[in-house]
């Protein structure tokens, strides 16, 4: 099933896409906006795909997000089917301890947990210390709704998302990186759409689709086209003398050819399977092609399970089973150690089931898999017998604080100015992505509780914290002791440095506090419309 709310939240929260899958003539002249739109909506795809270089670095960690779009029942994923409270809120959806048949959950050497048995090959990472599920995922006070829900997990800025915004939380990173406004690639979202949080201030992923064969300046095997393609990229080379609109007709032509033939490769052979494993297998070649991609999108949907749950449920956790497989199988022997998937859902379900299904929940389950993974169990399981006011589960971990493990630990970046605030390690990796890949005898149970909730306004940087490590590109600014401060997230104006004792105020993303874009001799300022905040607390 899917409401009204989950397809508002995919209208809302997504843009249409410009990359290699817009680059046919006339989806190229329509995304340009050629009329009244076109001083809006050109200038920001016209940088795009001014440059792009590829990567020869070996050791950046790369991130692959997996969207469980429409709320995945954590519950029944990593099961626990020793709880007898599990056992009567869920008299048919539960699952059983291992062995008992095609009810029985799968064998993870834990007395308490299981995991569902449509993840035979999630189990077998798992058991290799590759796999980490942490518990209890989500903030406080919950929201059950998709599309508010969806803005607070895209957004990822500290506490309650802003009344306005216009980025997301890996758009925000990618800002920080060299290149932020020019290079077409440093994200990508495979499908015909690009989420919030690919997008930043400056840097926006690229939009890849699965299938290539129309994009514009490949197929030259006619004469007429070959010399049709050579000219408009010639005509790129030079200024077109017709004025600064033409020159960046000329540009963008020649810069989305060059974008193509960059990815085509990656289309050789066919991809096989549904429609994750195609999506995941594609950000694989993509990977091995080393384009300087950090960040790539992929999508499930269907979650929203409300009815025929044990077939719905059980089909969509084979498919991310099949996917995640397919991911690190058609990884080159180079490039996987550098890669870590991430699933995330908008919330989990509700602990009691009800016409066959679940309703919308709160907290949920993150995996995280790759080479570099500490395996193990993490997060304090929510209790079933202490539940919020509306039944659901209370989030034990911050969402946030996952996002932060990735950005420190595997991105390298400094999760404060992305996020807003500090949030509390998981210990989630074995070491950085260079590292060696170690293991120990068996996963471990780390309970960790890190909930921040949505009212803290605040973040205090402890005064032995002198120095922060900064994305390449960036600064690194050194405060006093005693020196409370409050990030400023990309786009709005500089923190300045108070006397100790004093504070700061903080401006979220996408308020009225803003910096004029920076422009060169030849371009236009970008210009984007903020984005309105219009969920509301669930009442």
């Amino acid at each position: 099933m899917t409401d009204k709310d989950y397809l508002r939240a995919q209208r809302e929260l997504w843009e249409p896409a410009t990359g290699p899958n817009g680059m046919s003539r006339r989806k190229f002249l329509q995304a340009l906006g050629v009329g009244a739109g076109a001083a809006l909506v050109a200038p920001s795809l016209m940088s795009r795909f001014e440059a792009f270089a590829a990567d020869d670095s070996t050791t950046d960690g790369i991130l692959v997000l997996v969207m469980l779009g429409g709320g995945n029942d954590g519950l029944n994923t990593l099961v626990p089917f020793n709880d007898g409270k599990y056992r009567s809120l869920r008299p048919a959806l539960r699952y059983e301890p291992p062995g008992a048949g095609t009810r029985g959950v799968l064998s993870i050497n834990d007395a308490n947990f299981g995991l569902n048995p449509n993840l035979p090959r999630l189990k077998a990472r798992y058991l290799q210390n590759r796999v980490a599920f942490v518990r209890g995922v989500g903030y406080n006070p919950s929201d059950m709704s998709h599309f508010t829900s969806m803005g607070y997990w895209m957004n990822g800025w500290k506490d309650a998302p802003p009344q306005q915004f216009a980025n997301g939380w890996v758009g925000r990173y990618m800002d920080s990186l060299p290149g932020a406004s020019t290079n077409a690639l440093l994200g990508a979202c495979i499908g015909s759409s690009v989420p919030l949080h690919m997008i930043g201030t400056s840097a926006r992923a690229a939009g890849i689709p699965q299938d290539i064969g129309g994009a514009f300046g490949l197929n030259r095997s006619k004469p007429y086209d070959a010399r049709m393609f050579d000219a408009f990229a010639a005509y790129g080379n030079t200024p077109t003398g017709k004025g600064q609109w033409a020159d960046l007709v000329a540009k963008t032509n020649k810069s989305s050819m060059t974008v193509a033939q960059a990815v085509q490769p990656a289309y050789a052979g066919a991809l096989g399977g549904d429609d994750l494993v195609r999506q995941l297998t594609l950000t694989a070649r993509l990977i091995n092609l080393n384009l300087g991609t950090r960040v790539f999108h992929t999508h499930l949907s269907s979650f929203d399970t409300h009815g025929d749950q044990e077939s719905m449920h059980s089909r969509l956790l084979a498919s991310l089973d099949a996917g995640i497989e397919a991911l690190f199988a058609n990884l080159s022997a180079t490039q996987r150690p550098r890669v870590t998937l991430l699933t995330f859902s908008e919330f989990g379900r509700r602990p009691d089931e009800a016409s066959n299904g679940t309703d919308h929940g709160a907290a949920g389950l993150d995996i995280v898999v790759g080479d570099k993974v500490k395996g193990g169990i993490y997060g304090e399981q929510p209790s079933l017998t202490d539940l919020d006011s509306h039944g659901n589960l209370k989030a034990s971990t911050d969402f946030r604080a996952v996002y932060a493990e990735m950005l420190d630990s595997w991105l390298g970046a400094d999760p404060v100015p992305i996020l807003g605030k500090d949030y509390p390690r998981l210990g989630l990796f074995t070491g950085a992505p260079a590292s060696p890949t170690t293991s120990t005898t068996l996963p471990p149970v780390v309970t960790t509780t890190t909930t921040q909730p949505p009212a803290t306004t605040t973040t205090t940087r402890p005064p032995a914290t002198t120095t922060t490590t900064q994305p390449p590109g960036t600064t690194t600014t050194t405060r006093p002791p005693g020196t409370t401060t409050t990030t400023q997230p990309p786009g709005t104006t500089t923190t300045t440095t108070r006397p100790p004792g004093t504070t700061t105020t903080t401006q979220p993303p996408g308020t009225t506090t803003t910096t004029q874009p920076t422009t060169t001799p030849g371009t236009l300022p970008r210009r984007r419309r903020p984005r309105r905040w219009r969920g509301r607390p669930f009442s």
